[in-house]
């Protein structure tokens, strides 16, 4: 009877290391790919910058990329979750008779 106690304390202890060698693991790991993330946006912000400009409102930064000339403006707006990549074809077409302007939304692009 004393050993089955014995057994089932090992057998427990062993599955207690393992589960917290397993939560280690794979927070490091979490950690690690966050890092990774980081890093890479980063660099490649620095080699491609985003065309036109970035203005802080409200404490955000937000982008404004603008082309062609004439009246009036027009403001493309992207949709949910999307940036103003999602207008590259259109405002080049728009840009050659007036002014076009798209933006990301604030946290976004």
């Amino acid at each position: 009877m004393q050993e089955n106690r014995a057994t089932t304390g090992r057998l427990r202890r062993v599955i207690r290391r393992a589960v917290l060698g397993l939560t280690i693991l794979v927070v490091l790991l979490a950690g690690a790919g966050a890092l990774y993330n980081a890093m890479a946006i980063r660099r490649l912000r620095q080699t491609y910058p985003p065309p036109g400009r970035l203005y802080t409102v409200d404490g955000y930064r937000m982008h404004l990329y603008c082309s062609g000339t004439g009246s009036p403006t027009v403001i493309l707006e992207s949709g949910l979750a999307e940036s103003f990549l999602v207008w590259g074809k259109v405002q080049p077409a728009l840009s050659r008779v007036t002014r076009v302007c798209s933006y990301d939304r604030a946290g976004l692009g």
